[in-house]
């Protein structure tokens, strides 16, 4: 035999064998076994991959981490938090589902603990169960380590971790001089039938001592516990806070007799913080403990004097504009007085002048952007002005003084929506941002109060025209309108008068128009193609941008545009004088909602509604036989004819009547199965 053909042969059967062997894997190995919060050890075999989550904190995990294509079922109140995942409805938090949790067919299912109805239906069944609650702000990194092995997801798990305990670390570092009696006494309040805290060993008085504060030492212990007002006075806090949807049940039980005595209240200290950071601790905790502390000692976070760290560039992603005249386009992380700012930079090859309705026109430009200013940094900028730090982003990002127009956003710079439109040879290329939770407005409708709270649209122009002074206004102007109609489009509601109003923008929204290069143009209007391609582009960014950055989309579910008008079902049936059980009502209603005739019902009640507000529609008369219609059917009688039930009158009309049909029908049915 030839030597050369037989060490062809030999290299040929060990190439085999080569291909033959399993394949080294990179991340976790399976079978795992974990242990949840109760010290109950799961063995797993593969990554789960169908999952129902019952647990808000847990939920948040998995998105954070990128499994969110795991989770088949949640909450409806995990839903309407997180709208942007299209997952099965498994009923309320306080009342699951049984029967739809199983019709899931999950391969793990997480609960918390006050699941109890839910533990014992599947505590001996074939699905595997974690029973997950958190207790302190350690406790949760570890979760997040565990979650991390169990969905192969270690990375992004160890990175989170990380991310949060820098910012912790810089809070403690910033603290570290401000002496003891210098340190706020701070509440954390909770309201019911009576004024409730957090007890000695909630997370929740951890996370005020991490942000510098004092939290009060009832000699209680749990998440949360009733406080009397002899307690109350004897620890006098400063400074009071309290989740936004609990607002108004707080200062209602703030200011009785007696309890308005303490500092805080006398000083009007009483702030709310969104419900998903105060009430759970998670993937944002060290983000929430920076807000609160810059919130508690703004002087101190404000101050670029009293930064522990350097300004400066810590990473960079190349973002495409194909336009001549751009040197370079990127997103840029960069710190400045100790806060991480994502900034979008649009370079140019020379000087260009800008239309900015945020600074006006500027001429010897090199450059464009958009910044996101975490919360406690904005804090400091809204008090003192925004001037010192436009000029450090400006310096961080290599430009000097009088070359930068930048904007700025509480919205995410990963949620940026690049649009580009051509025709022929016209380009346009928009890049939009845009955050519409608590700041939405109708102009002409809403009151100009200026307000904190994060939400704006930023929109940045550019084409492959040289656009005249004329062109450049006439731009800003089609940019809004098409920015309204999308928010119209997407029936995006007021956050001041959410029952009455559409919005047509945000109180902050800002736009910058680049004046570009090529062929001059001196019109922008909706007659001309430069105009027709900006709104396009426009219409599809601001869609875009809010839908990554808030999660909606105009054909989002009747569970999430109720509470875009601050309502859910738990507050409707409260507004009813029925006998039924309200957990029971609660979870029909639920279950009515989900099935099409009834949705589709309720969802024409909210078009008739906006309607009949505005008097295009006048009479109520034919709403008013298909309420009947929808009682009757509901019930399977045919002597309900009219609507009995009396609510406080705390809803508009239309809607008043449509749940007045639903409940009766419900209330006065002979058996308890719901129609299709």
């Amino acid at each position: 035999m030839n030597l050369d053909f037989f060490i062809f042969r030999i290299r040929f059967f060990l190439v085999g064998l080569i291909l033959l062997l399993p394949i080294p894997s990179f991340g976790a190995t399976f079978p795992i076994t974990v242990t949840d919060a109760f010290q109950n050890k799961l063995y797993v075999e593969n990554k789960p991959q169908r999952v129902v989550s019952m647990v808000p904190y847990i939920t948040e995990m998995l998105v954070a981490f990128g499994q969110g294509q795991t989770i088949v079922g949640l909450t409806r109140q995990d839903l309407t938090l997180n709208c942007s995942l299209r997952k099965k409805n498994v009923g309320s938090y306080f009342y699951p589902d049984i029967e739809a949790i199983a019709n899931c067919h999950p391969d793990l299912i997480i609960l918390s603990p006050s699941h109890k109805r839910a533990l014992n239906r599947f505590e001996h069944s074939r699905y595997k169960l974690m029973v997950m609650e958190v207790r302190q702000i350690e406790e949760a990194f570890s979760q997040m380590g565990m979650i991390g092995r169990l969905f192969d997801c270690e990375a992004e798990a160890t990175a989170t971790i990380q991310r949060n305990r820098d910012q912790l670390s810089v809070v403690k570092a910033k603290l570290a001089a401000l002496p003891g009696e210098k340190r706020k006494r701070v509440a954390r309040v909770m309201a019911g039938n009576t004024l409730s805290c957090p007890g000695d060993d909630s997370f929740q008085n951890e996370m005020i001592t991490a942000a510098g504060g004092i939290p009060p030492q009832w000699g209680k212990t749990g998440f949360a516990v009733p406080v009397n007002l002899k307690e109350w006075q004897h620890f006098n806090p400063q400074v009071v806070y309290g989740c936004c949807r609990n607002k108004k049940a707080v200062q209602t039980l703030l200011n009785r007799e007696g309890w308005k005595e303490v500092k805080a209240v006398q000083t009007g200290f009483v702030t709310m913080f969104p419900c998903d950071l105060t009430c759970q601790v998670s993937t944002r905790v060290g983000a929430f403990v920076q807000w609160m502390a810059a919130v508690l000692y703004l002087d101190t976070f404000a101050n670029p004097e009293k930064a522990v760290r350097d300004n400066t560039v810590l990473a960079q992603k190349p973002i495409s504009v194909d336009l001549a005249y751009v040197e370079q386009a990127q997103v840029v992380t960069h710190r400045v007085t100790d806060s991480e700012y994502k900034s979008l930079v649009v370079k140019f090859k020379k000087p260009l002048d800008v239309l900015s309705t945020l600074e006006g026109n500027r001429t010897g430009v090199r450059g464009v952007g958009n910044t996101h200013v975490p919360m406690h940094a904005s804090l400091g900028h809204m008090a003192h002005g925004i001037e010192q730090v436009q000029g450090a982003i400006a310096d961080n990002l290599g430009f000097d003084a009088g070359e930068y127009a930048g904007l700025m956003t509480g919205a995410n710079m990963d949620n940026l929506s690049v649009q580009k439109r051509t025709y022929k040879d016209l380009k346009a290329t928009v890049l939009v941002t845009a955050g519409v939770r608590g700041n939405a407005l109708r102009m002409s409708k809403d009151s100009g109060i200026y307000n904190n709270k994060p939400g704006t649209i930023n929109i940045i122009v550019l084409t492959n025209r040289r656009l005249s002074p004329s062109a450049m206004a006439w731009a800003v102007v089609t940019v809004t309108e098409t920015k309204s109609a999308a928010l119209l489009d997407m029936d995006i509601r007021s956050s001041y008068t959410s029952w009455d109003h559409r919005a047509t923008g945000t109180g902050t929204d800002t736009v910058i128009v680049v004046q570009g290069e090529g062929p001059t143009v001196y019109y922008a209007g909706g007659h001309t193609k430069i105009g027709e391609l900006i709104a396009k582009a426009v219409h599809a960014g601001v869609t875009e941008a809010i839908f990554r950055q808030n999660g909606i989309k105009a054909d989002r579910d009747l569970f999430q545009r109720l509470a875009d008008r601050k309502l859910s079902l738990e507050k409707i049936v409260r507004l009813y004088r029925v006998k039924t059980d309200h957990k029971m009502l609660v979870s029909k209603l639920e279950k009515l909602m989900m099935t099409p005739y009834y949705a589709s019902f309720l969802e024409s009640a909210l078009a008739i509604n906006d309607d009949y507000n505005k008097g295009l529609i006048k009479e109520l008369v034919f709403f008013d036989a298909m309420c009947c219609s929808v009682a009757t059917r509901l019930s399977g009688r045919s002597d309900v004819t009219s609507i009995a039930i009396s609510s406080s009158h705390e809803l508009p009309a239309v809607i008043d009547k449509a749940f007045c049909a639903l409940i009766t029908g419900i209330t006065g049915k002979n058996d308890e199965k719901l129609k299709p």
